[in-house]
């Protein structure tokens, strides 16, 4: 089979996914006895025996206004359709399709629905290819990762991820949640092309959880994984055909999709059965072969419908503007306060209660003059019968404000944890102790000085070499310290995981970014640094300005500076506090930031 060429396009700076995909497809292509080329960078020079392929929604979006494609060309390109109904990606693809000369989508949903609202367009049905085999089929190749999760960050995505922990806990699981923007080389959190592949075959089962309001199967991430013998449970989704719940996937509601991975895991016979079964099946029935030569004809009826002009007649490029989807740093995944918006906070006026905060220097002066408090060290540290082998040179700091619960519950749990902390430090800061023994050493203010002050000062008590910061509105997995402190025994300076949110789903899954940074205060507690490093930034901001962003000036100055840090990607921490007091960033937000940013 001849026909046209088939230049398939990517925009620079678009997502690789797109790439990789178009790889795929031109290789189908090939296969199928046609001509196909990927290309990345605006329409090449075209004549009458070439036809475009574009992703519409991020070809026309990305894509500097004054190269994206002329009339003449878009009407000899192809869309290619890869987005579901109820995401606002989907949309934009429906608003641009008039402008193409024809259209393919890789889903059934979302065909569906163009077809419904009056576009002309085709399914291409993705399979099986041997550029996603990275597994062969060797039923005993080893599976080290027990659930991989793959999917940008997202607030319903994350809700549902934060209430799968707990089932969850003690699996090796890996949570990839990068935020939801053109990803162009691989992040802690974004694995692309063989690494991806690779990581894959290594792992058990993928999670896979819908974006937005969208019910319809990932099918890529889906087919990428059956290709590597990852079984998938995936919540309910419309369009599962050809494959079959039970057969070639697991199917549970959102609700329990944690428990159904965990009972799967279990079930080691239905586990290999449906690796096996589904490997077997894209193999041997999920043949592109049909859809690429269909992709092939329709590319020979726009050669003809609409051949290119001579180059004396082309018009002028195109200087239509398309609005981006996205902004250069959408993070969906929430900051630590749920009530700060980064720079939308900015621009609000200071509210009457501004002579509040302001107030507080004047305040914290006055409380400086005063005792600190003495450290009360217990006469012994009992273990817990389930506790571990002891971490000597880890030492865990917590601070308990105003409005904190009790700090008992996760000293419980470290204690239950399968490698235990040298010692716990609690500073009280303005709250009372408990009275009676307790497995901890106390710091008492009886004046609330400030949660940096409070970690400043804990941070001089402890003689460990490695410190685990956590707030008192936390609980923790059994394995929050042995997981954290190998991740930092393996080189990491600073060692840290998500965090579930009851409110917010999950908070803090990004690596540390500066540029993200200095617009949002999205990490906060839940990490284990080395001393040294706090040493070398001066421990936590104590500026009364800064009362709420302490975490936040912590990981500005880790950024900046650049050291050594390793996002484990596993719900280890769990928040019960999510609204905490008033502070001075709610108050007067403008200038807490700037004082904040000021210190950097």
């Amino acid at each position: 089979m001849t026909g046209p060429r088939l230049v398939l396009a990517s925009a620079p700076g678009g997502s690789a996914f797109m790439e990789e995909l178009f790889e795929v497809v031109a290789d189908a292509v090939r296969s199928a006895g046609g001509r196909a080329e990927t290309h990345v960078g605006p329409l090449p020079e075209d004549d009458d025996d070439t036809v475009f392929v574009v992703v519409p929604h991020e070809y026309l979006v990305v894509l500097p206004e004054n190269q994206r494609p002329r009339p003449d060309q878009l009407r000899r390109t192809i869309a290619f359709c890869v987005e579901h109904p109820g995401t606002r990606t989907f949309d934009t693809s429906a608003s641009l399709l008039p402008r193409f000369g024809g259209a393919v989508d890789i889903n059934a949903d979302s065909t569906e629905e163009l077809v419904r609202r009056g576009h002309d367009v085709r399914r291409f049905q993705l399979g099986y290819t041997p550029l996603w085999d990275r597994w062969g089929g060797d039923p005993d190749s080893p599976r080290a990762i027990d659930v991989t999760y793959l999917g940008t960050a997202e607030h319903r995505r994350s809700a549902l991820l934060a209430r799968a922990a707990r089932d969850l806990d003690g699996l090796e699981v890996r949570l990839l949640t990068p935020p939801h923007e053109p990803m162009v080389k691989p992040r802690p959190d974004f694995l692309m092309g063989r690494a991806k592949h690779e990581h894959l075959a290594r792992s058990r089962v993928l999670l896979n959880l819908h974006r937005e309001a969208s019910k319809a199967l990932e099918w890529v991430r889906v087919l990428e994984a059956a290709c590597n013998g990852c079984v998938v449970v995936t919540e309910p989704s419309r369009d599962l055909a050809p494959f079959t719940a039970g057969q070639h996937l697991v199917v549970a509601r959102e609700t329990v999709v944690g428990a159904a991975t965990a009972a799967l895991l279990r079930d080691g016979e239905l586990e290999r059965s449906i690796r096996t079964e589904t490997y077997r099946f894209v193999r041997e029935e999920l043949d592109m072969g049909p859809s690429a030569r269909a992709l092939l004809e329709l590319a020979a009826d726009l050669a003809e419908r609409h051949p290119a002009p001579a180059r004396s007649d082309r018009p002028v490029p195109t200087r239509a503007v398309v609005a981006a989807t996205e902004g250069p740093l959408a993070v969906d995944t929430p900051s630590w306060d749920p009530r700060f918006r980064g720079e939308e906070s900015l621009g609000a006026e200071p509210g009457p209660d501004r002579r509040l905060a302001a107030r507080l220097t004047v305040e914290r002066a006055e409380t400086a003059r005063r005792t600190d408090g003495v450290v009360q060290t217990p006469a012994e540290l009992p273990l817990a019968p389930s506790g571990g082998p002891r971490a000597d040179d880890l030492d865990v700091l917590i601070v308990r404000r105003i409005g904190d619960p009790g700090v008992a519950a996760l000293v419980d749990d470290l204690a239950r944890g399968t490698t235990l902390p040298g010692r716990v430090l609690v500073c009280q800061d303005g709250t009372a102790e408990p009275s009676g023994p307790k497995p901890y050493d106390v710091l008492q203010h009886p004046i609330p000085r400030g949660a940096g002050h409070g970690y400043n000062r804990l941070l001089a008590e402890s003689r460990a070499d490695l410190v685990l910061v956590l707030d008192a509105g936390m609980r923790c997995s059994q394995h929050l310290v042995a997981r954290l402190l190998a991740a930092v025994r393996a080189g990491a300076d600073v060692a840290h995981c998500p965090v579930a949110d009851v409110q917010l789903g999950l908070v803090g899954a990004l690596p540390p970014e500066a540029r993200r940074l200095a617009r949002l205060p999205y990490l906060g507690s839940g990490y284990l640094v080395r001393r040294t490093v706090l040493e070398e930034i001066g421990g936590w901001p104590e500026d009364p300005w800064s009362e709420g962003l302490e975490h936040h000036g912590f990981w500005l100055e880790v950024a900046d500076r650049g050291d050594r840090t390793e996002l484990v990607q596993q719900v280890l921490l769990s928040r019960v506090v999510p609204d905490p007091p008033a502070r001075p960033v709610d108050l007067d937000p403008q200038r807490a930031w700037a004082v904040t940013n000021a210190k950097r």
